[in-house]
Parts: C-alpha cells; sequence; structure tokens
C-alpha cells in the first residue's frame, strides 16, 4: 500500500480492515487507509453496493434448477456481464442466524467445468463461480451444501459427515476472488474534480467510469491460489482408480 497523499486527513497508522472473511475462506480483503474511507466502504457493504466474487470447488455434481440468462442475472444485482451468453442458477433461500432467525440470502452461481475425481461423490468435482447478494453466516457454504447437495471441497463442517476421503487435507477451496465497489473518494466532490483532471493513460486499471450513472468504480481480482489448479489435476491424472466414495 501507498501511504496517503500529503494533507490527506483522517489517516489511520496502520490500514484498518472494511469487512472479514470466514476463517477457512482465501482471497480478497478491502483495507482503508483513512476514516472517511473507512465509513464509505462500510456503508457500501450495508447498503449491497459492493458486489463479490467466490471460487469454488465443490465435491460432487451440483443440483440444477432452471437457470437464467445473464441479463436477468444482472437486472436482479448480481455482478454479470449482461451481454454475456453464460447462464446462472439463482438460490434464494433464507438461512437462520446464529440466534435461528431465518435471514433473506440470495446467491447466484454457474458451473465453470467438471473434473473426473475417484474420490469425490459422483466421481466429480465441480469448479463454480459464486456471486452472493447478501453476506450471511457462511452463506455460500450452507448453499453448496444443503440448496446444491454438493459441499465444498475441505467443508469439514457442513459435509453431512460423508466427506470425501482425502479431500479434506488442504483446507476449504473456497476463495473471495473478485471485488466491485465505488471508489470512496473519487466520487467526492473534491476526489471528482481531481479524476476529471487526471490523463486517463495515468488512471490505475482498476479504475474505470460506470456507464449509467458516471461513477468511479473499482475492480480488482486475483488468481487462485495454486491449491486448486494442483487439486484438479491430481484428481484427473488418477481417475482411472477405484473409486473411493458412493
Amino acid at each position: 500500500l501507498r501511504p496517503p497523499k500529503q494533507g490527506t486527513v483522517s489517516i489511520f497508522r496502520r490500514p484498518r480492515t472494511c469487512h472479514r472473511l470466514d476463517k477457512p475462506t482465501s482471497g480478497l480483503v478491502i483495507t482503508a487507509k483513512t476514516l472517511p474511507a473507512m465509513v464509505n466502504i462500510s456503508l457500501q457493504f450495508v447498503s449491497r453496493t459492493v458486489k463479490k466474487t467466490y471460487t469454488a470447488i465443490l465435491n460432487g455434481i451440483p443440483s440444477e434448477d432452471e437457470p437464467i440468462l445473464s441479463s436477468t442475472a444482472h437486472s436482479m444485482g448480481a455482478d454479470v456481464d449482461p451481454n454475456s451468453s453464460d447462464k446462472w442458477h439463482r438460490i434464494d433461500r433464507a438461512l437462520p442466524d446464529k440466534r435461528e432467525k431465518a435471514r433473506e440470502a440470495i446467491t447466484f452461481w454457474k458451473g465453470v467445468k467438471h473434473v473426473p475425481s475417484h474420490r469425490a461423490r459422483d466421481g466429480i468435482l465441480t469448479v463454480v463461480e459464486m456471486k452472493p447478494i447478501s453476506g450471511r453466516f457462511h452463506q455460500l457454504r450452507r448453499h453448496m451444501a444443503w440448496i446444491c447437495k454438493t459441499p465444498i471441497a475441505g467443508d469439514k463442517r457442513y459435509d453431512g459427515g460423508r466427506a470425501a476421503m482425502g479431500l479434506n487435507d488442504r483446507g476449504l477451496f473456497l476463495c473471495s476472488n473478485g471485488l466491485l465497489l465505488e471508489h470512496p473518494y473519487y466520487n467526492s466532490k473534491k476526489g471528482r474534480a481531481e479524476w476529471k483532471s487526471m490523463d486517463p493513460s495515468t488512471r490505475p486499471k482498476e479504475l474505470f467510469e460506470r456507464d449509467d450513472d458516471g461513477k468511479v468504480m473499482v475492480r480488482v481480482g486475483i488468481p487462485l491460489p495454486d491449491k486448486y489448479q494442483n487439486l484438479l489435476d491430481w484428481e484427473e491424472r488418477h481417475a482411472d482408480q477405484p473409486r473411493l466414495v458412493e
């Protein structure tokens, strides 16, 4: 992280996180260097302005409902390209919170690829991309395990006591690998003037103006940890071995 510009007010001595991930989940976490930025980003999480993308490996072939078009998913709040030919599935199933009160929980997901595995349910591991609209406790893990009937590989808590042998020794295969949010400074009055005065060629590649309202957006993404491809490659190489899970 670069230090804030000279003259910036309310600078933290150390950057502070604006949200958190479940302990076994890997991936992106937003940090703020100033108090105004932290307040702005925190409010974006509350209002669901921040759009999150996760990738996971599922143990088996997920149960599917009728898919919807990308344009429909986009109109319903998912961060997807409305012009894409991809089709998505929408889970709208309330989840109990820690007090057993049902809370709205919505997840959009699509299958990315299937890989044969002699250790997985159905003999298949499925890579999925997920875009949660809400952010309930263990939402993605519970939706995949309870609704799609395919726990995330490495999820010992929601595997139903029938975990595939050998898939629980590398941690949870769930990664927050993409985030989209409004820039906390360049959408302010002062920041907007500074943005307009910048040479477009010098602007960070992660920043862009949204077409419909001109807001300055931040889109960041990271590669998946090496363990994802390592697992898929290993399973594919050994797929012809006798099945270990029925």
